[in-house]
């Protein structure tokens, strides 16, 4: 996690690109830094595409020498869904020697685009593209000893991108942390192309989904994980914000009271759990009481009290 690269005293950084690019059939590119997104740009006829001039193309961020992007592409095929230009996430990896950016693109069934070379979009630096710059390793500031440090250290740590190496999981858990919902899903679709029913991975995409308002959506990955490990007692509580994204109230509660009786701890939540306890705050609240007062008082339930499971 990221929190490694803070421990380690060192400052880390991806690429730094700016200049020309020559796409195979994707046409020419220029590359630009804004902040830590690389954007580009396209220039001359627009390649197989046709984009207009000055049309962005490509955005995204470094994480070492893979680069999570969102990149436009015209599609050819049969209706609907192979008609026009649309935006599409990828992982690009940067070859640094070779000056070259190279991403497969997942395009959808029986469709094909005139920017792409076999599925892959190929940016070359041509004459006159500033060469990479790397930030180079430095030893972080020492923080002062005292009660506040480790504040800093934690801000530091969610802040600092996640260095090369890590595993397409916890890269993309790390992208659900800062609010990144398409370049997060990016890497756990290659979690799950390796697990299937990876439940870290699964939960994630529904995390990614609920992000972006898309319940239906999620509600399908957390339907995958069946059954519910007793283990995973988070996974009532990613259910539960699926089903207030729908409107049904009535399935919250119960849901909640779930994962809070198999210990789900909503206090100390997982960073990309953030955005779920401050969603259902008020009715986690509510159903913390009664779970509290049920276990007070074991084996003295009020008659007739019955299963508040869904």
């Amino acid at each position: 996690m990221t929190a490694l690269s803070v421990a380690s005293g060192l400052a880390w950084a991806g690429p730094k690109l700016a200049g020309p690019s020559q796409g195979d059939t994707y046409g020419p590119v220029d590359l630009h830094m804004e902040g830590e997104r690389l954007v580009g740009l396209s220039a001359g006829s627009g390649g197989g595409c046709k984009f207009a001039p000055a049309t962005e193309v490509l955005s995204g961020e470094f994480q070492g020498t893979v680069l999570v992007a969102t990149v436009q592409l015209c599609l050819e095929g049969p209706p609907p869904d192979c008609v026009g230009v649309r935006p599409f996430t990828v992982l690009a990896v940067y070859n640094a020697n070779a000056q070259v950016l190279s991403a497969h693109v997942r395009l959808p069934p029986k469709c094909h685009s005139p920017g792409l070379k076999d599925s892959v979009l190929t940016l070359r630096g041509v004459k006159g593209a500033e060469p990479v710059e790397r930030e180079e390793e430095v030893p972080a500031a020492a923080p002062e000893e005292s009660e506040a440090s480790p504040a800093p250290v934690k801000e530091a740590a969610v802040a600092r991108p996640q260095p090369l190496g890590t595993q397409p999981l916890e890269l993309g858990q790390n992208l659900l942390a800062n609010g990144k919902w398409e370049m997060a899903r990016a890497r756990l679709e290659a979690a799950l192309a390796e697990d299937p029913k990876d439940v870290d991975a699964l939960v994630g995409m529904a995390a990614s989904f609920l992000g972006s308002g898309n319940a239906p959506k999620a509600v399908e990955f957390l339907e995958r994980i069946r059954p519910v490990p007793a283990s995973r007692p988070d996974v009532y509580a990613w259910q539960a914000y699926a089903a207030d994204q729908q409107g049904f109230k009535g399935r919250v509660a119960p849901l909640l009271r779930r994962a809070l009786e198999l210990n789900w701890a909503p206090e100390s939540p997982k960073p990309w759990e953030a955005v779920l306890v401050r969603a259902l705050a008020s009715d986690i609240e509510q159903v913390q009481k009664t779970v509290k007062k049920g276990k007070r008082a074991p084996g003295r339930e009020s008659a007739g009290a019955g299963s508040s499971s869904p």
